[in-house]
């Protein structure tokens, strides 16, 4: 039994013993009490009970009266009789609350120990998960069907005139790489990428825990920090440890996909990710200053000025005058995967967990897509326009070795740089040689470790010379990968953002289109059919020379036109005519939102999303699944949910609300018409025979607080200050001659400053606040409360509560109090954290 177990054990003991002495103690007061006919008597003897109730020489039940001034009161004949009995009733109550505080603890206990004996839990079955594993290693081991490349497009793109200052200057930045990546590690970059292995649920369960004791232990970070500055130094000695890491092929389930990753020791996870970070910042840094920026950078704006006599006339403005050098969401997508500067608190958020108070890269995509269609709509009602969606297939998978070494030699790489990067990329895997005919081991390039064979003959000659026989460990065959980047590491993002960073800059120079991208996710947009048509060929063109495959499932195109326009058909026809690849059947579409050419406008995407949680049904049902597991099961998911349709966007005026009723169509959808806090308030009571009422409000505390955790969509959708700035024809003023309407010939008329129209955009750009409840005196104190209590039961000082659990004390916060008198109904010594932690780190795992 591990040390956290024997304490949890202590305190779930000590909390069974506790209802039972305090239930005691109650039914003795009240028996006390029952034949005593003096009101005053009945007071005092129910004044003394609560008082004697204490744990730990601490007092259970606080605020009680004092009885002095009452007494004299009786003493000299005052007529208070109404205060005496009101003054009763109230004891009664706290008493009452008591007993349900004592049996709540114990349920509470229970709940928990439920929570953390379970077996680990597997949404997913054995046989889809053993398919997924052998499809995985296919695609990573696999001789993958493609020439070498001929990247000549892409050496002609850096030679461009330009350009060529540009990448030369990066090839020569590009020198002082290796020197970058050998300085020393310092323990505040080590606790850094710790916090998010520790934090982040790709990452395998044994490093989660790693990490979080390693955090605790000083010593232990300085000794990590010297080991990898060590290692840093010999970067030619730097290669994946066999010996310490654990190299099984590993899947698991993020949201509603399978992703591979490799279970890696967190030494080696930590190396990787250094140097990847290293690389990565520099990188970016070198790309923004003479890549990012040049695409923003316009000689001349065209534009339409609308004069008093209605008539419209043209006029050329110089740069300086119409146009600013950046844009700040631009920027932002720019290189999204890494963060913007050393040093910073965390990596983008990718993950779009919607607690997050900070929108996302991805999030910040449809932001920018959304704004630009409803700009254009509105400025050039006159004109059609374009949307192309494009997604890539397994993404990180398909990435070409041979295609990743040129490209880092296009731009500059040092050798050295490049071949620790070879590296890198050579996974190994460990596969048992029982189950090699499975792969299909023709169409595998297999390399055995010759010195790792020679160990296993001579273990085996060993064993054959003693006389009792032992059975032999599994064998192995270690094999590398041949295609791929191993997903969640650092430097598989930088190497992903450099191929992608080039892509933008093609396509930018062929037909002056920005891409709107993060990560595979891109979009394309223009209200000319020439530029579109250049941007969607070059787009495909790139990735078929570089053998990437786009998901023809994903593809997506729309088009606005006019009600003057001839007919769709026709417009669709004419740009088909300038397409070399076939034009995407399907709608444009982000996360659970689809692109409606009727609406003109995103909305949420039903079908997709009901897709996705039919699945989801069939799993958080099952009969043997923890209560708090399911809790921690649906909040996972409705957050992604949630998430994947924009909260944070203004998208239209009833965006919020929408998605508010389609919560609770999910909920209904998952539970057969019921709402999951009626589900589980019915589960509760039959699993654990709890008798008396159970306020719905203790299923959305939080699970330290002594609730269960549910979250709760409403409150977290209320928690936006959604103000929404609608761009329509009366913010142009017509009295004014020399109102700029649009710009005629420019894709970047976002740039153009100075304009009504240009602010009306960039409203559409701001992110929604999030806004704190507006707590009266009384809530004020309890929210104080609240606070203090999770002080105490964690061990650390906290001074805030997130507007989101504010937003929960104030709409359900005197339910809590109503039923048990004050939010500390959980004796503070007596919560199971060390249950509490371990049970969220084996949920995250098995639930992801």
């Amino acid at each position: 039994m591990s040390e956290n177990q024997f304490i949890a054990n202590i305190k779930k003991k000590e909390s069974s013993l506790q209802r039972i002495k305090l239930l005691d103690h109650y039914d003795k007061i009240l028996k006390r009490i029952k034949n005593e006919k003096s009101t005053m008597e009945r007071i005092r003897l129910l004044v003394g009970g609560l008082e004697s109730a204490t744990f730990a020489q601490v007092p259970l039940h606080k605020d009680l009266p004092n009885l002095k001034p009452i007494q004299f009161e009786v003493s000299i004949g005052s007529k208070i009789d109404n205060k005496l009995e009101k003054m009763e009733k109230d004891l009664l109550k706290k008493l009452e609350q008591g007993k349900r505080r004592a049996v709540y603890a114990s349920f509470f206990s229970d709940l928990l120990e439920e929570w953390a004996s379970t077996e680990d839990l597997k949404i997913h079955n054995e046989e889809e998960r053993f398919n997924c594993e052998q499809s995985a290693i296919k695609k990573w081991l696999n001789v993958k069907e493609f020439k070498e490349p001929d990247l000549g497009f892409l050496e002609k793109l850096t030679k461009k005139k330009d350009l060529e200052k540009q990448f030369k200057t990066i090839k020569y930045s590009l020198l002082e790489l290796t020197s970058t990546i050998t300085q020393k590690v310092m323990q505040e970059e080590v606790k850094e990428h710790l916090n998010g292995i520790s934090s982040s649920y790709k990452h395998c369960l044994r490093n989660r825990k790693l990490a979080i004791k390693t955090l605790k232990d000083t010593v232990l970070l300085n000794e990590y920090a010297g080991a990898l500055t060590i290692s840093l130094e010999n970067l030619e000695s730097v290669d994946w440890n066999l010996e310490t890491s654990y190299l099984h092929t590993r899947t698991i389930w993020i949201k509603t996909k399978f992703r591979t990753y490799i279970d890696y020791g967190l030494y080696q996870t930590l190396l990787w990710n250094i140097i990847g970070e290293r690389i990565g910042y520099s990188l970016k840094s070198f790309l923004q200053t003479n890549l990012d920026h040049p695409l923003k950078n316009k000689e001349t704006s065209i534009c339409i000025r609308k004069n008093s006599d209605n008539k419209y006339s043209y006029n050329i403005y110089s740069t300086s005058c119409t146009t600013i050098l950046d844009h700040p969401v631009y920027t932002e997508l720019f290189m999204g995967l890494l963060k913007s500067s050393l040093g910073s608190s965390s990596q983008t958020d990718y993950n779009m967990q919607s607690s997050s108070t900070k929108m996302t890269h991805f999030h910040r995509i449809i932001q920018l897509l959304s704004a630009k269609i409803t700009t254009n709509k509105e400025v050039n009602p006159d004109l059609n326009y374009y949307v192309f969606g494009i997604d890539f297939k397994n993404y990180f998978d398909q990435f070409d070795h041979l295609v990743v070494e040129k490209i880092l030699h296009l731009v500059g790489f040092p050798s050295d740089v490049i071949s620790l990067i070879n590296k890198f990329l050579k996974i190994p895997f460990k596969i048992p040689a029982n189950k090699l005919n499975d792969l299909n081991e023709k169409e595998i390039e297999i390399e055995v470790e010759v010195e790792q064979e020679k160990k296993k003959k001579e273990e085996k000659e060993e064993y054959k010379e003693k006389e009792v026989k032992k059975e032999t460990e599994e064998e192995f065959i270690i094999k590398k990968s041949l295609n791929g980047l191993p997903m969640n590491y650092t430097l598989s993002n930088t190497l992903s953002e450099l191929i992608m960073t080039l892509l933008e800059v093609y396509v930018y120079n062929e037909s002056e289109i920005r891409i709107i991208r993060c990560v595979d996710d891109m979009y394309i947009c223009s209200n000319n059919q020439i530029k579109i048509s250049k941007a969607y060929n070059a787009i495909q063109f790139f990735c078929e020379t570089l053998g990437m495959d786009l998901n023809l499932d994903k593809l997506g195109f729309n088009i606005f036109t006019p009600k003057t326009e001839k007919l769709k058909s026709e417009v669709v026809n004419n740009l088909k005519q300038l397409l070399n690849y076939p034009l995407p059947e399907n709608s444009v579409t982000w996360g659970y939102l689809i692109l409606s050419e009727e609406k003109g406008k995103f909305i949420i995407n039903n079908q997709k999303l009901f897709q996705s949680v039919d699945w989801l049904k069939e799993r958080i049902n099952k009969s043997n699944i923890p209560i708090i597991t399911k809790v921690n099961l649906f909040n996972i998911f409705i957050k992604y949910y949630i998430s994947l349709m924009a909260p944070m966007v203004r998208i239209s005026r009833d965006h919020l609300q929408n998605i508010g009723k389609i919560t609770i169509e999910i909920e209904k959808r998952l539970f057969n018409g019921n709402r999951f806090d009626t589900e589980l308030i019915q589960n509760i009571k039959k699993r654990f025979q709890f008798e008396g009422e159970f306020p719905k409000a203790l299923l959305y505390f939080p699970i330290t607080a002594g609730g269960l955790g549910l979250w709760r969509s409403a409150s977290y959708l209320t928690d936006f200050d959604f103000k929404y700035t609608f761009l329509n024809c009366r913010i142009f003023s017509e009295s004014k001659s020399s109102q700029i309407v649009y710009i005629l010939n420019s894709e970047d008329w976002e740039f153009t400053a100075n304009t009504t129209i240009y602010f009306a955009y960039r409203a559409l750009l701001q992110e929604i606040e999030h806004a704190s409840p507006s707590l009266s005196s009384e809530q004020k104190i309890r929210v104080n409360d609240f606070i203090s209590r999770g002080s105490e039961v964690g061990g650390t000082r906290r001074v805030n509560l997130n507007n989101y659990y504010q937003w929960i004390i104030s709409f359900l916060g005197e339910d809590v109090i109503s039923h048990f008198g004050t939010f500390r109904f959980l004796i503070t010594q007596l919560v199971p954290m060390q249950i509490i932690i371990s049970g969220r780190l084996k949920d995250t795992e098995t639930t992801v």
